[in-house]
């Protein structure tokens, strides 16, 4: 939950907007470079996964896969 929060936190000072969801997040930035740079940006997190669409990132709980 902690890195979730990071990356939640790491968004937010993107200038992303968050929609939650009960496993993550959606995020929304300006551009697809900086929703690009995000995604890379969290990569190293273990807890998390992240996957850039269009110019958005969804950011979910590893744990929710099981």
């Amino acid at each position: 939950m902690e890195q979730l929060n990071l990356a939640r936190d790491v968004a937010i000072g993107l200038g992303g907007r968050i929609t939650n969801n009960t496993s993550g997040f959606i995020t929304c930035f300006a551009t697809e470079d900086i929703a690009t740079q995000y995604v890379l940006a969290i990569d190293d997190l273990d807890e998390i996964e992240a996957e850039r669409q269009d110019r958005c990132a969804v950011v979910i709980k590893t744990s929710s896969f099981l």
